[in-house]
């Protein structure tokens, strides 16, 4: 009898301290919550904005050659507009340094706050567009008409956008995705923002 007292006593003990715990692990929860939610303070940086740089036609061709895509830097060095008068492959007369005679050119993207996307020229004139959506805090989507490109993003300390591609399946084939990706990012070079 006297051993059931005592394990009456001792549940009674336990459900007592269980309740308690149990409010006292709830309050403890949210307080951390709250705490945590507090103390990480939301990204200020955005990709919202407009970004420019000044290319040049050896950067194209560098960063082409780190993709794997080097065979299409005559291609991209006549089509940019880079060498003035030159328009077409067949005007390089040396495929082997198809940038001599280029001369550097403003480039720039634009990201709204209701997604879309889009490049400028060297005379502010729009050359491309798309869509995007954000991944997570550090990764966008590019939807494009050939397909889309998923494009891992950093906003430095000094407010320059770096973009760096996720590469698609097909860069070994030369896909037209796969070049595009390395025309917009250059492989992680800095964008400035555009007030």
């Amino acid at each position: 009898m006297r051993n059931f007292a005592i394990a009456a006593v001792l549940l009674l003990l336990l459900a007592g301290c269980g309740g308690d715990d149990k409010s006292a692990a709830q309050s403890t929860s949210t307080s951390a919550q709250t705490e945590t939610s507090e103390s990480t303070p939301s990204p200020t940086a955005t990709i919202v904005g407009n970004w420019q740089r000044v290319t040049t036609c050896d950067e194209r061709v560098t960063a082409l050659k780190r993709a794997g895509l080097g065979k299409f830097a005559v291609e991209h060095a006549a089509g940019e507009g880079w060498i003035p008068g030159v328009t077409s492959p067949e005007q390089i007369n040396d495929p082997e340094h198809p940038c001599e005679g280029a001369i550097p050119l403003k480039h720039g993207h634009f990201f709204t706050e209701d997604g879309l996307f889009g490049s400028t020229d060297d005379q502010d004139d729009q050359v491309d567009d798309g869509t995007y959506r954000v991944i997570d805090e550090d990764t966008i989507l590019v939807e494009k008409e050939f397909g889309n490109v998923t494009f891992n993003y950093r906003i430095e300390d000094d407010g320059t956008l770096l973009l760096d591609p996720v590469m698609p399946k097909c860069t070994k084939n030369g896909c037209f995705a796969a070049q595009w990706a390395v025309a917009v990012s250059y492989l992680g070079l800095p964008w400035e923002p555009v007030a």
